[in-house]
């Protein structure tokens, strides 16, 4: 029995949240991110436990069993603290503050999130997994805690000196250095960029670092798009190329259903944490696809079309829409429903085991605790044989029957967003029709659900938005209609791709510089956090002041083009200091100082001339056809313009020339 009194209670009963809904019978009385919750901290004036995670993660449901389920734990928390359960994938920018202050004081961060905070706020004390009692790797919440009740009440002190550490430690970090004076070469700035990751580069596994490795596929992107740009470009293909076949081959990617996990533990790429994410998929899909044709791959051809397929098949929802993610845990083990034995295999595939066995690097001991995570040889090819392609539909159906996968329904609009871009994009490079009517179909389902007049939102459970719109909602949203209006040539997709970043700037900007703050001004946060750095997704003011560059010049609005350039000169000594960090901002400051390459075709052309021009994967490539953009304003009908920058070279009607143009073969 806790020591909650009798008007604290379990709120998280009331949520949509799939996450907040997993610990709505916990002992511990969480509350929800919302005013309520403040207001009854400041009442009490109880210090808040704030614990930041999501569906799909691992060490969260392994902290809420080992930790907050105590019942000594959930008894002293409620007793001393109001405590605080988040969704980071509903709140953003709750999370981006919180991650903010662990990286400042531990200096690295992950999930889940552990914060101690005054009751507005302002972070004591942070970390990620605590046990409950502190071990000889670990120290224990429950000392911690305590330790923080002791302070407040006999050093109080010591506690606003902390908080204020915090606070002038996140302003300091904040704080843009002065970059008025410098003058941008981004082909230097591409090398240095170059450079730094080449250092890091595993040239006989791929990716970069030693372990854990994440895919980083817009990272992967911005490489292959610059190639032509490197010194030495062919370094620049080999170390995406490699990176794509390892991952191809390692166990990140699951090869009975497609897709991939989210990063792998060692430097193999073949032990992942196995949570799905659709963000990933997105990323790697576009960057698969790509690759694939720019080098004439069928494995990696193979690979994206195997990550299209799974999604559709397991995380698209009946009103069209996709879910954020599938989760690492199932049958009370984190990767239960992925690993098979091989006396599993035997028994389920008889005589066909061997070639099986043999083909994914199946054992009686397994490689992962008795069982076998399925991958490929380094150098092999990941693509089945019609023997394997004819059992793995076998294998599915037997891990869906042998144990449940839990999905996490929770629609998000950026998630989706850059999922229908993905698609529009990968479709368009593979001449994959399919792709392309999904993406098309996604970012109507986009429109119809998220937008409401003037806004956006950010979350839709079973079609029921909620949560408004953050910054990377807007940003997202605008990238995936600007794929649908270079795919449809339909100009209502260009508007919405203005309108979301005009909405952007003065929803979002800030009033002490052009960067966007991650959510609106005057919030519940203590205070404001900015999605600077590229991670797991890009940064959301690097994707800004690429997409608004593009959209401005398509829409012919200068002063957003302008304020794309304000972003990138605002950024430039974080981006000289770690330009891998910015790879997306590097790219668009390339577009922004070299330009872009257009092809504008109106009206109503030969269907073969705007297919040269879709097929095309040129990095600078910005395609209008039809009409909308101002772009194809005066131009004569049937004929297709190659420019640079707006400069124009005489028309063509063939696509044959088209083409050799696009490839600079004429």
């Amino acid at each position: 029995m806790s020591d909650t009194p009798p008007s604290i209670s379990n709120r998280l009963s009331e949520s949509s949240s799939r996450y907040l809904l997993q610990h709505a019978d916990d002992p511990v009385a969480w509350q929800p991110y919302d005013q309520e919750s403040l207001d009854l901290a400041g009442s009490l004036d109880r210090p808040l436990l704030i614990s930041i995670g999501y569906s799909a993660c691992h060490w969260c449901h392994v902290m809420a069993h080992e930790t907050f389920n105590q019942p000594e734990v959930a008894a002293y928390l409620n007793q001393h603290f109001i405590c605080i359960k988040v969704d980071r994938e509903e709140h953003p920018d709750v999370d981006a503050l919180y991650m903010e202050a662990l990286i400042a004081q531990q200096g690295s961060g992950g999930w889940p999130i552990t914060v101690f905070a005054t009751p507005t706020g302002i972070p004591i004390y942070c970390a990620t997994y605590l046990p409950p009692q502190t071990s000889s790797h670990l120290p224990g919440l429950l000392p911690i805690a305590s330790k923080i009740v002791q302070l407040r009440a006999e050093q109080p002190e010591a506690i606003l000196e902390a908080s204020h550490e915090y606070e002038t430690a996140l302003a300091s970090q904040r704080a843009l250095p002065d970059s008025s004076d410098l003058e941008p070469d981004p082909e230097v700035i591409i090398e240095q960029m170059i450079t730094e990751l080449g250092e890091r580069f595993d040239p006989e596994f791929g990716g970069f670092g030693n372990h854990p490795k994440f895919p980083q596929p817009y990272l992967l992107d911005i490489l292959w798009r610059s190639r032509h740009l490197a010194a030495d470009p062919q370094h620049v293909e080999q170390m995406v190329v490699t990176t794509l076949k390892a991952l191809a081959n390692g166990g990140i990617h699951d090869h009975v259903d497609g897709g991939f996990f989210r990063y792998a533990t060692d430097r193999f790429w073949i032990t992942p944490h196995f949570e799905k994410m659709l963000y990933d998929q997105a990323g790697l899909l576009s960057l698969f696809a790509t690759v694939a044709v720019d080098t004439d791959d069928d494995d990696l051809r193979w690979v994206a079309q195997r990550i299209f397929a799974f999604a559709f098949a397991s995380l698209r929802l009946d009103h069209g829409l996709y879910a954020s993610s599938l989760d690492a845990d199932a049958g009370g083990e984190e990767g239960g429903y992925y690993l098979l034995s091989a006396k599993e295999l035997q028994e389920l595939l008889l005589d066909q085991y061997t070639v099986f066995a043999d083909f994914y690097g199946v054992s009686p001991g397994g490689n992962f605790e008795g069982r076998t995570i399925l991958h490929r040889p380094i150098g092999a090819t990941p693509k089945p044989d019609e023997r394997i392609t004819s059992l793995l539909p076998t294998v599915s159906h037997y891990r869906s029957k042998r144990m449940e996968l839990g999905i996490d329904d929770k629609v998000t609009c950026d998630g989706n967003a850059s999922w229908s871009a993905a698609l529009l994009r990968a479709g368009r490079f593979l001449n994959d029709t399919a792709m392309v009517h999904e993406g098309l179909a996604l970012a109507e389902a986009l429109r119809a659900v998220f937008r409401d007049k003037d806004d956006l939102y950010h979350v839709a459970y079973h079609g029921q938005v909620t949560i408004e719109g953050f910054a990377s909602d807007y940003v997202n949203y605008a990238g995936a209609m600007l794929e649908a209006f270079t795919v449809s040539g339909e100009g209502t997709w260009l508007k919405e791709a203005h309108w979301a970043l005009s909405c952007a700037v003065d929803r979002f900007g800030s009033p002490d510089g052009p960067e966007l703050a991650i959510g609106r001004h005057g919030g519940l946060l203590p205070f404001q956090s900015f999605d600077r750095y590229d991670g797991a997704t890009p940064s959301t003011n690097s994707l800004f002041a690429w997409f608004a560059n593009r959209v401005g010049m398509l829409a012919d609005d200068p002063v957003l083009r302008a304020t794309a350039s304000k972003v990138v000169q605002a950024y430039l000594p974080l981006i000289e200091r770690v330009p891998a960090s910015f790879s997306i901002l590097c790219w668009a400051l390339v577009e922004l100082e070299l330009g872009t390459t257009e092809v504008l075709i109106p009206g109503d052309a030969d269907r073969d001339l705007i297919e040269v021009a879709l097929l095309s994967t040129r990095g600078d490539l910005i395609v209008a056809h039809g009409e909308g953009s101002p772009l194809l304003e005066g131009l004569e009908d049937g004929f297709a313009y190659l420019c640079h920058n707006r400069v124009c070279q005489l028309p063509t009607t063939d696509p044959a020339h088209l083409q050799h143009a696009l490839r600079g073969e004429e």
